[in-house]
């Protein structure tokens, strides 16, 4: 067969059924009784009591905030403690995860960590009494408090002190990111009460900026000194701290006279896709940006040389890619997109690196332009993420793309090679779950790529585990990214994620704007799918691999592998059959190779770092609608056996009649089973991220009508109506010798073969 390729196919959704879904069987109850959790409970919350008295009235408010921590094996949502908090009269206003250490009686392996839900409390003085009362006498409390009661770990008032710990030990002074707990009529009064703090020990008031969201979230921005900022710490309301800096600009280094730019395009014309680039702003008058950059200046400080040839370095590679493959004689390709840059540097104060300017600048902007669909952001502040702390960066990042209509493509950070693994990690807002967060690859002297030293890597948190999602090319010292430089008298020479991440805004806003499917979640979830990972499995330091590199090859299928995309939208706790377009009677033994990318668009919540994304989709795989597990207890133990409802008629009416059971439905993949899980178990399996990508290889004999089965899933107290979502599906016939492509569409004749705009149809003279 030859390897022609033709467009991936579309409407995978005609195809979808409802379904049942298979909850499975629960694991036993190893808790505390009623009598022993209630009895430790209330000395704890005597404890919260004596802490609350101690602590100086300037720190607290009427209302306190007290931790409780949740048993690590009854942290999912059904064991949240709703009847408890209830009972009491509390407030939920967020969570964070906690780890305990288990000791396990091999003592030759070593010991397991478990993850557990630690959730933050508002409530007044009164109410902690009563409680300490309620649970001394046992009295008054309903079965589902009761419930709730033994799954609570442990109940204390937090000082503070370990948030300190957050700064390196040589910081002494700068801005400080702090963020309050939700205080609803309250927070007004809790904003006042910190500057009053701030003012007594010594910060500067006139430099502190407040951002409340309507979930209730305060992100303050203060300049602080240490002896200052430990203070402050001790204020009940504050749920975390973190210092702000700048990330550094990677360096651009001049060609001189030794190595030219190319020339310019022969003819530029305007392309209808656009991308909009916040950095360090650029030079229209450049040739190379003619006709195909817009400039916008939201901030209104003098253009600074520095952040110039970052922006232009940014701007260059969006539109050209590295110039590398260029002669000295060769016209750079004529642009298939065009860029709208805003400048957001230099800051309005040198002294006072101040992020929320810029955070302020990109929320005005992209809610008043529709027509971009795709950001690329190359900035950010400096450091690795922190699991129990979301900057405001990100929470904006992930508010501006929760309905899946625009997509920031960000780059990970440069601190990759650092002697630390922790502070190796990505840093914000490549964290945002909503976004694709991209690291940089060098190319080995064999033409094979690696991820390039600098590159920072993951874990992401909780809900994109999986960062970077994949990487580009973003150059080494040994083989640079070729920029064009901001005098366009010659090439620049550089490396870093800010130049792989365009790479892959370009791409993102082209399959938008060619394919007539085409969207940002769509591209997202295309992009990730057609990364190349050599081991076929993501990892922290690679993400799903790397990236295609043509939007042609993305967009595509060969003969033996077809590529189909279903996008629709899922209500929470529904569950839908997806089939996968498998061709049944070919004269083929082989291997086929099954490959699914899921992308779905989430509200967040900042409050809950543990659960941070509000919904899920579920995704099991059943190869064969005709394989089924029976089962049967026998002396107090769950016997099974394995059915083939096609072949196995006999047996499975004698095993019938000897009271053996027949399973709801098919056999699931073994891999990705969606057997009961704790939801440590669940959120190892990527849960609760927003993309999910996997692999199946099986024999061809093995698969009969394969389908996915979806579950929606949100967050307690969340009410979405839908999820958004995406899908991409390659079935590969790695060997066989027939027109597969063709099979397909004859087979699922509701399928439709995409529409790939060529070139010179979004290019405008």
């Amino acid at each position: 067969m030859s390897n022609k390729k033709r467009p991936i196919l579309a409407k995978g959704e005609e195809y979808i059924v409802p379904h049942k879904h298979d909850n499975g069987f629960s694991k036993g109850d190893k808790r505390l009784s009623f009598e022993e959790a209630r009895y430790k409970l209330s000395n704890q919350v005597k404890d919260v009591i004596s802490c609350i008295n101690q602590t100086p009235q300037e720190f607290i408010m009427d209302e306190v905030i007290v931790n409780v921590k949740m048993d690590v094996d009854y942290s999912a949502k059904s064991y949240h403690p709703n009847a408890f908090i209830k009972h009491i009269n509390a407030e939920d206003v967020g969570s964070k995860k906690w780890m305990k250490e288990i000791t396990l009686k091999d003592k030759t392996k070593p010991n397991k960590i478990k993850l557990g839900k630690e959730i933050f409390l508002r409530m007044s003085k009164i109410t902690l009494q009563t409680l300490e009362e309620q649970l001394r006498s046992g009295d008054d409390f309903s079965k589902g408090a009761i419930d709730n009661i033994r799954s609570i770990e442990s109940i204390y008032f937090d000082n503070h002190s370990i948030l300190i710990s957050k700064f390196d030990a040589d910081w002494t002074d700068g801005r400080v990111e702090l963020v309050l707990h939700p205080f609803e009529s309250s927070t007004e009064k809790a904003k006042n009460q910190l500057m009053k703090l701030i003012n007594q020990y010594g910060g500067e008031t006139s430099k502190v900026k407040f951002k409340t969201y309507a979930s209730g979230i305060t992100f303050v921005s203060a300049v602080l000194t240490r002896e200052t900022l430990t203070h402050v710490l001790r204020f009940n309301p504050i749920r975390t701290a973190h210092p702000i800096f700048l990330k550094q600009l990677p360096i651009i280094r001049s060609s001189g006279m030794g190595m030219p730019l190319p020339p310019p395009p022969l003819n530029v014309q305007q392309s209808t896709i656009k991308v909009g680039v916040f950095d360090g702003g650029v030079n229209v008058n450049n040739p190379y940006f003619a006709g195909c950059v817009i400039e916008n200046n939201p901030i209104l400080t003098p253009k600074d040389n520095n952040f110039l040839d970052h922006g232009m370095g940014v701007v260059g590679a969006a539109l050209y890619g590295d110039l590398s493959g260029y002669g000295l004689k060769d016209n750079l390709a004529t642009p298939i997109i065009n860029v709208e840059s805003f400048r957001v540097f230099p800051l309005s104060d040198y002294n006072d690196i101040d992020l929320y300017e810029i955070i302020d600048i990109i929320e005005d902007v992209v809610p008043k332009r529709p027509d971009i669909n795709v950001y690329n952001l190359s900035i950010g502040p400096y450091g690795a993420i922190d699991d129990d702390n979301i900057t405001r960066f990100t929470y904006a990042i992930d508010e501006l793309s929760k309905d899946g209509k625009t997509l920031f493509v960000v780059a990970v950070g440069n601190d990759g090679d650092l002697s630390d693994d922790q502070l190796c990690r990505i840093q914000a807002p490549s964290d945002a779950v909503n976004c694709l967060g991209i690291g940089a690859y060098s190319q080995k002297s064999d033409g094979t790529f690696e991820r390039a030293e600098y590159s920072s890597y993951g874990d992401g948190r909780e809900g994109c585990k999986i960062k970077p999602d994949f990487l580009d090319f973003g150059g080494s010292t040994t083989n640079p990214f070729q920029l064009i430089s901001g005098s366009a008298n010659g090439r620049s020479f550089s490396c870093g994620t800010s130049f792989s991440a365009p790479l892959v805004t370009a791409k993102a806003a082209e399959i938008i704007g060619r394919c007539n499917f085409g969207n940002p979640l769509l591209a997202r979830v295309l992009l990730v799918h057609t990364a190349q990972h050599p081991e076929y499995k993501a990892d922290r330091f690679i993400g799903h691999g790397f990236a295609n590199q043509k939007v042609e090859d993305i967009l595509s299928c060969v003969d033996n592998s077809v590529t189909t995309i279903y996008q629709s939208k899922l209500r929470p706790t529904q569950a839908i059959k997806l089939p996968l377009p498998y061709i049944g009677n070919l004269n083929y033994s082989g291997k086929v190779v099954v490959e699914w990318t899921i992308a779905l668009s989430t509200e967040i919540d900042a409050k809950n770092t543990e659960d941070y994304t509000l919904s899920c989709i579920e995704d099991t795989f059943y190869p064969s609608q005709n394989k089924y597990t029976m089962s049967k207890t026998i002396n107090g133990k769950r016997k099974t056996k394995v059915v083939n409802l096609a072949s196995d008629h006999d047996t499975i009416e004698e095993l019938i009649a000897d009271d053996w059971r027949l399973g709801n439905n098919p056999n699931s993949y073994s891999d990705f089973s969606n057997k009961y899980k704790t939801e440590q178990e669940r959120k190892n399996n990527f849960k609760w991220d927003t993309v999910i990508k996997r692999r199946a290889v099986m024999a061809y004999k093995n698969l009969k009508d394969p389908y996915l089965v979806l579950h929606a899933m949100d967050r307690y107290g969340h009410d979405a109506e839908f999820v958004n979502y995406a899908v991409a599906v390659t079935m590969d016939y790695i060997d066989s010798t027939e027109d597969v492509y063709d099979l397909t569409l004859k087979t699922y004749n509701k399928l439709e073969v995409a529409s790939i705009r060529n070139v010179n149809e979004i290019l405008v003279k």
